[in-house]
C-alpha cells in the first residue's frame, strides 16, 4: 500500500524530472490519496502539465490544481487575443470566423457558434495554449445553422472591407458571433481603423467591437 508519502514524493521527483516544471515553483501536498497542487507557472499548459502527472499515479484518488498562471513579463490584453487568434487560425479544424475572442486581465472569453462539441472542447484548448493566457471561459454554443449563418455573415464583411477606399491591403480579420462582431489585425493609419468600423455597421449586426491596432510609427 502506498502511503500519502511516499506518493508525495514519487510526484515531486516525476515533476522535477519533467523540462516543463523543473524550474516552477511548484507546491504539493497529499492527504488520503488527494493530491493538492500550489504555487505559480508560466504557462496554463505548464499548469495542466503538473496536473497530468500527479493523476497518472494509481495511488492518486484525485487531484486538487490551485496553481496559478503568470506569464513571465507583462502582455497587454489586446497582445494575448492576438495570440489567441494566431494559435485558432493555426489550427486547420476551427473556424475562426465565428469565434469571437476578448482577454481581460489574462482571462480569454470565446464567443460564438460552432458545428459540433469537439470543435468547442478543441477551440478552448487551443485559447488555453496561447501565449499570455491565465484562464479561458468558454461560451461557445453548438449550433450548426448558427455558425452556418455567421460565417457567411462574417465572409460578406471581409469582401466588403476588401473594396473599401485605403483597406484593401489592410490585415483586417472579422469574427461574427451572432449580434456581435468583432474587427482585428492591423492598419497604418487611425482613419483605417474609423473606416473599418463604418463598413461593418453597414451591415444588420447590433454591436460592432474595434479590436485594430494602429501600427506605432
Amino acid at each position: 500500500m502506498t502511503t500519502d508519502e511516499d506518493l508525495a514524493g514519487r510526484i515531486r521527483q516525476a515533476i522535477l524530472e519533467d523540462g516543463r516544471l523543473s524550474e516552477q515553483p511548484i507546491e504539493l501536498t497529499v492527504t488520503d490519496g488527494i493530491a493538492t497542487l500550489l504555487g505559480t507557472v508560466h504557462s496554463y499548459r505548464r499548469k495542466l502539465a503538473a496536473h497530468e502527472i500527479a493523476a497518472s499515479f494509481d495511488a492518486c484518488r484525485d487531484v486538487v490544481n490551485e496553481i496559478t498562471v503568470e506569464p513571465a513579463g507583462a502582455i497587454p490584453d489586446e497582445e494575448v487575443a492576438n495570440y489567441v487568434r494566431a494559435a485558432l487560425d493555426a489550427h486547420a479544424d476551427i473556424t475562426k470566423d465565428v469565434i469571437a475572442v476578448a482577454v481581460n486581465n489574462g482571462v480569454v472569453t470565446l464567443n460564438g457558434n460552432v458545428a459540433i462539441e469537439w470543435e468547442r472542447t478543441v477551440a478552448e484548448d487551443v485559447a488555453l495554449s496561447a501565449r499570455g493566457v491565465r484562464s479561458a471561459q468558454n461560451l461557445l454554443v453548438v449550433d450548426l445553422g448558427g455558425e452556418i449563418e455567421d460565417q457567411a455573415l462574417s465572409h460578406n464583411m471581409r469582401e466588403a472591407l476588401k473594396f473599401a477606399r485605403g483597406l484593401r491591403d489592410a490585415e483586417i480579420q472579422v469574427a461574427v458571433a451572432g449580434n456581435l462582431a468583432v474587427l482585428s489585425g492591423t492598419v497604418q493609419h487611425l482613419w483605417q481603423k474609423e473606416t473599418a468600423a463604418s463598413v461593418a455597421r453597414r451591415f444588420r449586426i447590433r454591436t460592432i467591437r474595434n479590436d485594430i491596432l494602429v501600427a506605432k510609427s
